[in-house]
């Protein structure tokens, strides 16, 4: 089923429903690591990143993408888009309604840009479409902004999901991704981007999706690949490595945010 998407206004933005012509303007969010690292996808290189546009535009029809268009210029030059929302499916185990999630600029980043977003996405799917309840899914332990974000909007949690129930044929994309990052990472972010990637991975290896040994080698060899990073001690990074992958090996899963229809 395809829905006709309403335009919908906030305070400060206008959320345009997506087309194939805008692919370009949603790959290029994507180029910034740090904006698109709680998506689930291999955003490395230009035409992956085309590639995940054109098919997301064409997917999430059924309940709505948008992007997110600043009106007032408050990020940028008036009428830029600063990041998008979409609405997938309900989640096959146990899913009510249709799960939102979303991204934006990190110039927006603690400006309430989220939450003013995903509210009015969040009515939309109610009012108009119908639906009975909304959902969101947040890595475990890692988004605890996210979480933060979701229970404003009043969701509440009701547990966890597991990635291996939602990621799939995702799995080697994301990992290889989280590597690249930390292959890739400027130096003010290399550490973290080490801990962080090295922490969702223990999140699949917690799972049974890739090898503990495996991953652990990967991740220091990324390391030793960044210019930056290759100038810790040896010892260091693998004490940041293994301490961030028994951290997420140990809290595996998605937290489940629900919403439902009052």
């Amino acid at each position: 089923m395809k829905t006709d998407q309403f335009v919908l206004i906030t305070e400060r933005f206008t959320l345009n429903p997506l087309t194939q012509g805008d692919a370009p303007l949603l790959a290029e969010l994507g180029s910034d690591p740090d904006v698109v690292k709680p998506l689930i996808c291999d955003w490395s290189t230009p035409s992956k990143r085309m590639k995940i546009a054109k098919y997301w535009i064409e997917i999430y029809q059924e309940y709505g993408i948008w992007g997110v268009f600043d009106r007032q210029g408050i990020f940028g030059n008036p009428g830029q888009m600063i990041g998008f929302c979409a609405a997938d499916g309900p989640l096959p185990l146990g899913g009510k309604g249709p799960e939102i999630f979303y991204a934006f600029s990190r110039e927006t980043w603690g400006h309430g840009v989220g939450t003013e977003v995903a509210r009015v996405v969040i009515d939309y799917l109610f009012q108009e479409l119908g639906v009975g309840a909304v959902e969101a899914l947040v890595f475990a332990g890692l988004n605890p902004a996210s979480g933060r974000l979701l229970e404003k909007l009043g969701m509440s949690i009701i547990g966890t999901y597991p990635l291996a129930n939602y990621i799939g044929e995702e799995c080697d994309p994301t990992i290889e991704y989280e590597l690249w990052r930390v292959k890739n990472s400027p130096a003010e972010n290399g550490r973290m981007n080490l801990e962080e990637a090295a922490f969702k991975i223990g999140q699949f290896v917690g799972e049974d999706m890739a090898s503990e040994e495996t991953m652990s080698a990967s991740l220091m060899k990324a390391a030793t690949e960044n210019n930056h990073l290759a100038s810790e001690n040896e010892e260091t990074l693998n004490r940041l490595i293994n301490n961030s992958l028994i951290a997420g090996m140990a809290e595996t899963g998605w937290l489940h945010y629900r919403i439902e229809k009052s």
